[in-house]
């Protein structure tokens, strides 16, 4: 028993003298039952919606009521003159996620007690999404004619699914899967490359070099963008031959903001392995930081629109969060820049802050050795 607490003993001193690696141990259940806690969700609650009214009429107006009123959608107004042109544009950018065409006769059917059709217009490029908006709209619109007229059959639904009528789910997940996958790679990759060298000793090479703190990050951090955006594109292709995912949209505007998304990711992988003091340490902490917020707090399982407050501002610091945006507007819808400068203005500003936090690091670290 002496031997046996001998090595039990060892073994702990060595854990205490890597107290770093201890709590992300201890930090990475906390934080998974914090987020899987708070993010997985399946309730749908505002989900953006818009209105074209060619009836114009007090019972077209109490049927908007009904959808207003619900808590489950959030009724916008379409730019524009507020036709169809205007509503296809609507679901193209994202802006909503289902459009309510009501014809003009709709009133007269109505008063007349007449079956009346009401049109839905939904955005399938999330097959789970465009499921339940159906199913919601659906008992809405047949509690309503129950109750004006007592009967179900009084609103007969039209319904037209875009981008993906056939609701497979593989066009929705794998360009999700590409950008999770990218922004680990991207952040993998770079984070044990400083620690690496402050392991081996060569960093001391770098902190006595003419070159400036900047001039090191930006340099080491080009190659992994490479190297990244290569994964990428690899990885888009086998996509598109293999699971049929189409590409309707523009790649040089793809390749443009995966540019961003990819140097951000890169940036903060150079960030983490400028703080961490091993490795391992580096390639957990970018693991920790990337792989568990990208798939649960971006929008690529669980809609933003069902997170809390909270959690849906922390989203934006997240760069997967507005590429995921981009990546499946460009692939699924065919969406053009003008429906992502949000987006790629957020990515841009990620990636200056990410370079200039890491480019400052570096130069305590050197200013330190010093």
């Amino acid at each position: 028993m002496r031997r046996l607490r001998a090595v039990m003993a060892k073994e702990f001193f060595h854990l205490l003298r890597d107290p770093r690696s201890l709590a992300i141990v201890f930090a990475m259940p906390l934080v998974q039952i914090f987020i899987f806690g708070y993010a997985i969700s399946f309730d749908l609650e505002e989900i953006p919606m818009a209105a074209v009214d060619f009836s114009r009429s007090e019972p077209s107006a109490a049927l908007l009521r009904v959808f207003a009123r619900s808590g489950e959608f959030d009724l916008k107004p379409l730019e524009g003159e507020g036709g169809l042109d205007d509503a296809e544009r609507a679901l193209l950018s994202g802006a909503v996620k289902q459009v309510v065409v009501i014809p003009a006769d709709y009133a007269e059917r109505i008063r007349e007690g007449r079956t009346a059709e009401v049109g839905l217009l939904i955005d399938g490029s999330d097959s789970n999404i465009a499921a339940r908006v159906f199913q919601h709209s659906e008992i809405l619109l047949q509690r309503h004619g129950t109750r004006i007229l007592g009967a179900e059959e009084v609103l007969r639904i039209g319904t037209r699914v875009y981008f993906n009528p056939e609701s497979q789910s593989v066009f929705f997940f794998v360009p999700g899967l590409v950008a999770v996958i990218l922004l680990m790679i991207s952040a993998l990759i770079t984070s044990s490359s400083i620690a690496r060298e402050r392991e081996l000793g060569s960093v001391e090479l770098l902190f006595i070099s003419p070159l400036r703190s900047a001039e090191i990050i930006v340099g080491k951090t080009l190659p992994y963008v490479l190297v990244a955006l290569a994964v990428g594109g690899f990885i888009l292709l086998f996509s598109h031959f293999w699971f049929g995912v189409p590409v309707r949209g523009n790649l040089l505007l793809l390749l443009l903001f995966a540019l961003l998304y990819v140097l951000a990711g890169v940036s903060f992988g150079i960030l983490v392995s400028t703080v961490a003091p091993t490795q391992r340490t580096a390639m957990l902490g970018s693991l920790l930081a990337t792989l568990l917020p990208s798939i649960l707090l971006s929008g690529f399982i669980f809609p933003l629109d069902s997170l809390s407050p909270v959690l849906r501002s922390l989203s934006l610091a997240i760069p997967a969060t507005h590429f995921l945006r981009i990546i499946r507007g460009v692939v699924v819808k065919g969406a053009e820049l003008r429906h992502f400068m949000t987006e790629g203005l957020f990515l841009a500003g990620l990636c200056v802050l990410l370079l200039a936090l890491a480019a400052a690091k570096f130069t305590g670290l050197r200013r330190r050795r010093r």
